[in-house]
């Protein structure tokens, strides 16, 4: 399964391979997982925050992650 972000008539298609040592693949670039996470720390933490910056609501959200069963047997996965 991907996630499709789209805006009018342009989208970027992001899907995660393997586990948490896998990749993840955005639009035509493939990258590590562990890259793909720096630069997340980096989006959330180079700027100040403004006005109802949305890192705010997606830290709420990552921080109310719980480990669930995963859908292969003795996995895990974030809900």
């Amino acid at each position: 399964m991907s996630l499709i972000l789209g805006r009018g008539n342009k989208s970027l298609r992001v899907k995660t391979f393997g586990s948490g040592d896998g990749t993840v693949l955005l639009g035509g670039y493939e990258i590590s997982m562990k890259d793909f996470l720096i630069a997340a720390e980096y989006v959330l933490t180079n700027t100040d925050l403004g006005r109802n910056d949305p890192r705010l609501k997606f830290t709420k959200m990552v921080k109310r992650l719980k480990e669930v069963e995963g859908s292969n047997p003795s996995k895990k996965r974030l809900k």
